[in-house]
């Protein structure tokens, strides 16, 4: 039995290109961090950056604070900042992060400062109050390199992948901790961190009628709301604490104001239209000119009228949540729902099939096959059409063409969906071939020209 197998040079490139994907799969999926989270970093980042600590007395802890901030200043301008913009030029992106902590060996400086701490703080006696709050404060830190004295550990620990908005944030979080060890800790009172009013804002991207955005407000008891749309105020709004959830009922520019002991924060939140809910997200759902069809929304709270460009009003009913329709016109539908006062709630389309071809079917024949027993006692045969999609809608056929083929083949037509065997031999009788069909519907009229062949059996 052979030790070995060998394994052709395209199969091996192909193994390679399959595991190199699968570490690749694996690496997203770890590193993934919710949009969210991204969002509200430079906010908690200002949070936790508003608090400092007075005479530092321990020369470790201060050589450290001032290397977390000689680090956030050089990776600032790694990033690069948009001065305009109050904001980094690209603060989801990590490929900086690694350029600079990893590959530029940044974090290697910061890491010295944090191991002397480190080793003056494991310096004192073990009871020492002060060494037991180091070890809690940078327990994660002793876990992940510090401890042991890797450098390497704890900058892929800390830093790899990190998104930039995520490392100020980790550096910020850094800072207060050295605060929190040295003590006499002291909120900033002063400047543009004073004066903001909202701390954190939640979903407000994409606003539509009954959604919520969520305001989390620095001092409640302080704080007076207005929310205005076009000129009217309106309460479209409740409390929770010292949390604001805004719920709009309809569309348009909302203008908000906090006012907070005269100073005032102003911002405008556009709410559009919502759209049709899925109430199956799995299954596909169709729509075909002359066949009632119901369509499902949500959270539109003042609906008055419902407008669509494939049927007119006396074909359209709307109740809370649902709309209820019978398209009149194949193609794309666009629908709108409105308020009272002529707001779009809703804006919508949807496409809708033409009246679909029907499927010819014989009464009592069985795999286009019937008995002649059955023809013998009814003297006649029922020509039918249905459709699976069309469920209770009305087919009804005009006329069909057909060919009796026995002793003599002869060609017929008949006004309706029933072919009368009557005077005919039927015991003569082999096949009845359909050669068109033409039916009519409440909206147009459909030729079927496919032949279709029924054989008479002996049973």
């Amino acid at each position: 039995m052979a030790k070995f197998v060998k394994i052709s040079k395209a199969k091996n490139l192909r193994f390679r290109l399959i595991s190199l994907l699968y570490l690749l799969f694996i690496s997203l999926s770890i590193i993934q961090i919710p949009i969210e989270w991204l969002r509200i970093n430079p906010t908690v980042a200002d949070y936790l950056n508003s608090t400092t600590s007075k005479n530092v007395s321990v020369i470790q802890i201060k050589a450290a604070l001032d290397a977390v901030a000689q680090i956030e200043t050089d990776y600032t301008k790694a990033v690069g900042y948009n001065e305009k913009a109050k904001a980094m030029n690209e603060p989801t992106g990590y490929a900086v992060s690694d350029q600079f902590f990893i590959m530029g060996k940044k974090a290697d400086y910061l890491f010295a400062k944090f191991l002397d701490l480190k080793n003056y703080f494991a310096s004192l006696p073990v009871t020492n109050p002060k060494r037991k709050e180091f070890e809690t404060l940078f327990s994660g830190d002793l876990e992940n390199g510090l401890k042991n004295n890797k450098p390497i550990l704890w900058a892929e620990w800390k830093f790899k992948h990190a998104p930039a908005t995520v490392v100020k944030t980790l550096l910020a979080e850094l800072r207060l901790r050295l605060n929190l060890l040295n003590g006499a800790i002291e909120l900033d009172s002063k400047g543009e961190k004073a004066d903001k009013i909202v701390l954190l804002a939640y979903n407000l991207d994409v606003l539509k009628p009954g959604d919520t955005a969520t305001f989390v407000i620095t001092k409640k008891s302080e704080t007076k709301v207005k929310f205005d749309l076009n000129g009217t105020v309106v309460n479209d709004y409740k409390w929770k604490g010292d949390t604001l959830f805004f719920i709009p009922k309809t569309t348009g520019q909302y203008n908000i104001e906090f006012n907070s002991k005269g100073v005032i924060d102003k911002l405008s939140i556009t709410v559009i239209p919502a759209g049709f809910t899925d109430e199956k997200k799995d299954a596909l759902q169709t729509f075909f000119v002359g066949k009632k069809a119901s369509v499902k929304y949500t959270n539109v709270l003042k609906a008055d009228k419902v407008y669509c460009t494939c049927a007119d009003g006396s074909q359209i009913s709307q109740s809370m949540g649902n709309i209820d329709f019978t398209p009149q016109t194949a193609g794309w539908c666009a629908f709108q729902v409105v308020s009272s006062n002529g707001q779009v709630l809703l804006l919508d389309s949807l496409y809708v099939q033409d009246v679909p071809t029907p499927q010819i079917m014989v009464n009592g024949a069985s795999d286009n096959k019937i008995s002649i027993n059955r023809i013998s006692q009814t003297k006649s045969i029922s020509i039918g059409a249905f459709h699976p999609d069309m469920n209770a809608y009305k087919y009804d056929i005009s006329k069909v063409n057909y060919t009796l083929i026995g002793a003599n083949r002869e060609t017929k037509s008949t006004q309706s969906g029933k072919i009368d065997l009557g005077g005919i031999d039927i015991a003569k009788l082999k096949y009845i071939l359909i050669n068109e069909v033409e039916i009519k519907t409440a909206l147009k009229q459909i030729k079927i020209t496919q032949p279709l062949l029924i054989e008479i059996i002996k049973s």
